[in-house]
């Protein structure tokens, strides 16, 4: 008889292997969570422990007691507030600076030939060949004053003398953009390529121009990667410390800076640690925001299509 005859036999005499699906079952699911142990124990040991370590180090007093006086102390005092507000502020501009130089690139790597396109991909990913100590010195030598970009400008006689393009804001953010934008490109780059040309042509074939077609149906489409960016460059930003050090020059204290010298220099683990917890409690907001945000606007595109 054939296994599925014994089957139906045994289904037809009453035979139940359910149980023994379900033990199955459990024994292939604990047989997965083996083999991820070994990366749970090491995010335990590298990210769990080490932040339980900082939250207790920010709450506890020199008596082993416990307080909030070291939170306190940091949103009371004008260094501490700047250095969050700057944070947040070089984050900002830099998420502006990719979404307005990235999302036009994404545009034409996602529209030229398949050769173009792999020669554009290879320029976004060189970055990533070299080390990001090593790019920000570079981007020193370019930027300083007596750098090539204002020799450059000084020889064809359109300034006089050199510009301030280091050690303040401006060499800051160009720095971090130089830094997140292939970050921002190709989530950009990857939802603009599963756009369905057929929707392209249909709004040309009704009248639409190319301007329309990319404002009206391009863009919504490629909300989604645009999104995605945006929140990885701006969350990636808030704790970026080795370019705003060198490029910024000291003069813009952002919330990793202020760490490093609460440490190296004050010796304030208390204020130390309270700065990293602020710093990640940032970023988990950041990150509610943008699920309240993403569930809002699915709802209200749910409610146009009905």
């Amino acid at each position: 008889m054939s296994a599925a005859g014994l089957a139906m036999q045994a289904v037809g005499n009453g035979f139940d292997n359910s149980a023994a699906l379900r033990r199955d079952r459990k024994l292939e699911q604990l047989s997965y969570f083996g083999l991820a142990v070994p990366a749970v124990v090491l995010v335990v040991l590298a990210i769990v422990v080490p932040l339980a370590a900082m939250f207790w180090i920010s709450l506890a007093r020199p008596d082993g007691s416990l307080s909030l006086d070291t939170y306190l102390r940091i949103l009371n005092t004008p260094v501490y507030t700047r250095s969050v507000m700057t944070t947040f502020q070089v984050s900002g501009m830099t998420v502006l600076t990719c979404i307005i130089l990235g999302t036009p690139f994404a545009l034409v790597m996602a529209n030229v030939g398949q050769r173009l396109a792999s020669i554009l991909m290879l320029v976004v990913m060189l970055p990533f060949w070299t080390a990001l100590l090593v790019r920000t010195y570079a981007l020193s030598v370019l930027l300083q004053r007596n750098g090539l970009v204002s020799t450059f400008l000084i020889k064809m006689g359109l300034v006089s003398e050199p510009l301030p393009l280091i050690n303040n804001l401006f060499g800051t953010i160009v720095g971090m953009t130089h830094v997140m934008l292939p970050l921002f490109i190709l989530p950009v780059y990857a939802a603009i390529k599963q756009i369905d040309h057929n929707v392209v042509r249909a709004a040309a074939s009704l009248g639409a121009g190319k301007l329309l077609t990319l404002r009206v149906v391009v863009l919504p489409l490629a909300a989604n990667g645009i999104f995605a960016g945006a929140v990885l460059v701006f969350v990636l930003s808030l704790g970026f410390y080795v370019t705003p050090a060198i490029l910024g020059g000291g003069r813009v204290p952002m919330i990793s800076t202020r760490i490093e010298q609460n440490v190296s220099v004050l010796s304030d683990w208390p204020a130390a640690s309270a700065l990293g917890i602020l710093l990640l409690l940032s970023v988990g907001l950041v990150f509610l925001v943008t699920f309240l945000l993403r569930r809002s606007i699915r709802a209200l595109g749910g409610n146009a299509n009905v």
